[in-house]
């Protein structure tokens, strides 16, 4: 919310240089130097990277400075998160991510857990994104069903991989072979695992459809069914999980900007106005569209509660694949 002066009748028996302080601190927050979007990983890689570099242009031109995109990949989203923990509460750092990211971050640390709205302020939602469960084509599966059988006939067999262990895709990828009954075989990555899951080394996953659309539309990959509550109209031929008698692992989950906690509301509230200028720039939600993701935007307050739900969603899903939640 932004601060406004009053100077009226009373201002006018202020000195003028005190009516021209008051009248500086009613002027809207604009950052004096870049802004910087850090991320966690490698450039190029994940939807995250992706919905950065989609928006600096329009939040630019909003903010009037230039808004980079910083990557900090590794140790599943530690370095990235640490950064912007450590950062002035100054407006000009930001963490573009999914709050499983901070939560795991501090829990892989053997840190008390941060608070995603406590210790870092959600600014706005920036996407919703679908995901899909993918198979390696020489893995000879096309349904859920399928993996399932194959995954019991082959106990310990079947790989998936994720950024690092206790990150949404190790939980997503071991959930999903715990429900159909059979146990997987984790593989962490630091960086883009893309090139083995195509060459077959990687035998299924769990995965943002924006990454893996180009591959199943190919041939490359085999889609077995999507996560979000509907087909998606992209892949109406792919079934859902909850068609595939999975309903407990659909979602639609998305990812969110963040400052650090504790700064101030003239700031956080002149950056949610930036990106949601960002989110309905035609340009910025055309090069996600073709993706399946959308730009979202939307209030602080909105930003909060989606973080809320995010956070009991992992916790949850922590509690049933690790037996331990925050």
């Amino acid at each position: 919310m932004q601060r406004r002066g009053l100077i009226g009748a009373a201002g006018a028996l202020l000195p003028l240089s005190a009516q021209t302080a008051s009248a500086q601190t009613a002027r809207p927050w604009a950052p004096t130097r870049p802004v910087r979007i850090i991320v966690g990983v490698a450039p190029g890689v994940g939807t995250i990277d992706l919905t950065a570099r989609s928006v600096t242009e329009a939040m630019s031109e909003a903010l009037g400075q230039p808004v980079v995109v910083e990557n900090r990949p590794g140790a599943g989203g530690i370095i990235a998160v640490e950064a912007v923990s450590r950062a002035e509460k100054d407006g000009h750092t930001l963490l573009l991510g999914g709050a499983d990211q901070i939560v795991h971050s501090f829990l892989l640390a053997e840190r008390p857990p941060m608070d995603p709205i406590r210790d870092f302020t959600p600014i706005a939602r920036a996407t919703r994104d679908h995901w899909m469960v993918v198979a390696a084509p020489n893995l000879g599966v096309s349904s859920i069903a399928e993996l399932a059988a194959l995954g019991k006939r082959r106990p310990g067999e079947l790989t998936y991989a994720s950024f690092g262990p206790g990150t949404l895709f190790h939980l997503l990828g071991a959930r999903l072979a715990q429900r159909l009954g059979f146990e997987g075989l984790h593989v962490p990555y630091r960086g883009d695992y893309t090139p083995d899951l195509l060459a077959g080394r990687i035998a299924y996953l769990a995965q943002p459809t924006a990454l893996l659309m180009p591959h199943v539309q190919a041939g490359r990959l085999k889609a077995l069914a999507v996560l979000s509550p509907q087909r998606l109209p992209s892949l109406p031929e792919v079934p859902t999980v909850i068609e595939a008698g999975l309903p407990d692992l659909s979602f639609n989950m998305g990812i969110i900007l963040f400052t650090p906690g504790g700064t101030p509301p003239e700031m956080t509230g002149a950056l949610n106005a930036a990106f949601g200028r960002a989110a309905a720039n035609p340009a910025a939600r055309a090069r996600l569209a073709d993706l399946n993701l959308e730009l979202v935007g939307g209030t602080m307050a909105e930003a909060a509660d989606y973080t809320r739900w995010m956070v009991g969603f992992i916790d949850d899903m922590r509690e049933k694949v690790l037996g331990t939640a925050r």
